[in-house]
């Protein structure tokens, strides 16, 4: 039998799951993969508070490791592309019918939704219908970009936990009921266990946390690394490898002691970039499931954004973000984005300037989709958005840091002080799992 059943009728007699027995009954409906590891840790956070609870819902391996029965595996279907969608369209119709199904038989006194927002916003539809209450854990960024989706946040949800106080404020300001809950990857970075003998083995000059060079022990020595995070979907990776391969390239040429090395999310992501360097008869070494030894070891990063940007400064790792687009999508961002940066840290660091804000004024559209000067000069991280290959710019950054103890200390001290900022919540998860509690009187 498959870890995950479509029949929804069989697992339900099987494990006969209801919260008629006084035991509350949560549906949780998580498709990314961050968001799955996201899903995971609050079911563990709830069932720490509420012993009794029960756990169902759609998501990936990482929740189904916990004690939530997983129903259906949606990670495998998590795509970014229109196209992609619809030919997974019979799959997600699916998957709807069994929630549908699920609402009106079992009756879960809560449904929690983990990002995801295109398919989420059609379970939450079907959980007002059947009366169930709905929270969003990890919201979708609806701000930078589709802002209109809002309407739907508002007739849908119940409550939102905001990662961001910015994104917080634009909730509320935006007629929602949220709460600031912080971001769990700080909480996560600051608990997380790591493979201590793998991350020995690197012989790195870094270990964990970056501090300026006049803190560190002058005697260690070890490798320097620039650590490349592909990305999280198959998209993601397919686009972006040769570009990220370029600048690490170019980045070698200039500073031949340094190692770069791939942290790949799955070993389909790590075959395709170990294809691409064979190609180029590169041999960088490509890790899967490594990445939090693998950003601890690294002296700088590079990577496509996402999440991982605050995993990342948690650790105060000097980084750089590039993403390829085609040359439509790039004119494109310049009308439907809807904040100045696509890099989260970016965001939160522009968030505490006084006169400035995330946000575009409403109504407002760039006359490039390319970052002005002032734009650039306010970025803790340097991120390139193009349709060309040009990765001299992206390489500059990184060249500069690596060749530049002075310049790689000051950037260092930066992220010190953004993090200090913005991770004022000691227990996030904690946070979220009582706050659930009560507010839904559960």
């Amino acid at each position: 039998m498959d870890m995950y059943s479509n029949d929804e009728d069989a697992v339900a007699s099987e494990k006969n799951v209801s919260s008629s027995a006084g035991e509350p009954l949560f549906f949780i409906s998580a498709g990314d993969p961050s968001g799955d590891a996201h899903a995971a840790r609050l079911v563990e956070a709830l069932a720490r508070i509420i012993p009794n609870a029960r756990f169902i819902g759609f998501a990936g391996s990482k929740t189904a490791k916990t004690q939530c029965d997983v129903r259906f595996d949606l990670t495998q279907y998590a795509v970014m592309m229109l196209k992609r969608a619809i030919l997974n369209l019979p799959v997600f119709l699916k998957a709807l019918n069994q929630a549908k199904n699920i609402f009106l038989n079992e009756k879960p006194d809560l449904v929690v939704l983990v990002d995801f927002p295109g398919f989420n916003w059609q379970i939450a539809k079907r959980a007002k219908a059947a009366g169930i209450p709905v929270l969003y854990f990890m919201p979708p960024q609806i701000w930078g970009w589709g802002q209109w989706r809002i309407k739907k946040m508002r007739k849908f949800v119940d409550l939102i936990l905001s990662c961001f106080k910015f994104e917080d404020r634009w909730f509320v300001e935006h007629g929602c009921n949220s709460i600031f809950i912080g971001h769990p990857f700080f909480e996560e970075t600051r608990s997380k266990s790591v493979d201590v003998t793998f991350l020995q083995s690197l012989n790195s000059s870094e270990s964990g946390v970056s501090i300026v060079s006049s803190k560190k022990n002058t005697s260690r020595g070890g490798i320097r690394y620039l650590t490349i995070l592909p990305g999280s979907r198959n998209q993601e990776v397919v686009a972006n490898i040769e570009r990220l391969i370029r600048v690490a390239e170019i980045v070698k040429q200039n500073n031949s002691d340094v190692q770069p090395v791939f942290a790949a999310y799955k070993d389909s992501h790590a075959e395709i970039v170990r294809r691409r360097l064979h190609e180029k008869g590169l041999d960088y070494p490509v890790y899967v499931g490594k990445t939090p030894e693998l950003l601890r070891a690294a002296t700088c990063c590079l990577g496509v954004s996402g999440s991982s940007s605050l995993e990342i400064l948690s650790l105060c790792k000097p980084s750089v973000v590039v993403y390829h687009t085609s040359r439509l999508e790039y004119i494109a961002l310049r009308y439907l984005k809807r904040v100045k940066y696509i890099t989260l840290t970016n965001l939160l660091a522009v968030d505490r300037i006084e006169g400035e804000s995330p946000f575009y004024p409403r109504g407002y559209v760039p006359s490039s989709t390319a970052h002005t000067p002032h734009e650039r000069e306010m970025m803790v991280c340097p991120e390139f958005i193009s349709w060309k290959d040009e990765p001299e710019e992206a390489a500059f950054h990184l060249c500069e840091w690596f060749s530049d103890v002075a310049k790689l200390d000051q950037k260092i001290e930066q992220l010190t002080e953004l993090k200090k900022a913005v991770d004022v919540v000691e227990c996030p998860l904690e946070r979220a799992a009582a706050i659930i509690k009560e507010n839904f009187s559960i």
